[in-house]
């Protein structure tokens, strides 16, 4: 596939994908293009800068090489929470809720805890944050 910027007649600029060059010649020939803001039949293409890419950028691009800026700060805020505080697992609003009372002392926790869970910590004004992963199988 190919995506060429076409100019009509009446200067409109718009863009199209083609199978290949030839494909929109066939169809220019035969009147089958029409700007999409005007109608007009009379559609060239744009002049275009092709995008070259040298073997060597082909492979050294991964994925893990062409992960976005978040994905990246999410990995490393995992690998921070993971070395800096306790998993307490499914015992995570037993464990926040001694924190807050003064039961227990205060200390970085992670864990598991179902939505109603969390509803009602929240209503009880206990602080805390879902992590934007949910575990190391899926993640």
């Amino acid at each position: 596939m190919i995506k060429y910027t076409l100019n009509c007649k009446n200067g409109h600029q718009f863009d199209s994908w083609f199978s290949d060059s030839e494909s929109f010649e066939k169809l220019k020939k035969k009147g089958h293009l029409e700007c999409a803001i005007c109608s007009s039949k009379e559609v060239e293409k744009s002049l275009m800068a092709p995008r070259i890419t040298s073997d060597s950028e082909r492979k050294n691009k991964t994925l893990i090489s062409a992960q976005s800026a978040l994905e990246k700060e999410i990995r490393a805020l995992k690998k921070k929470i993971k070395t800096t505080a306790i998993d307490v697992g499914e015992n995570f609003p037993t464990e926040a809720r001694a924190m807050h009372y003064g039961e227990k002392e205060e200390k970085p926790i992670f864990g598991k805890t179902t939505m109603d869970e969390a509803k009602d910590l929240a209503d009880e004004g206990i602080p805390f944050i879902p992590l934007p992963w949910s575990d190391d199988k899926v993640n």
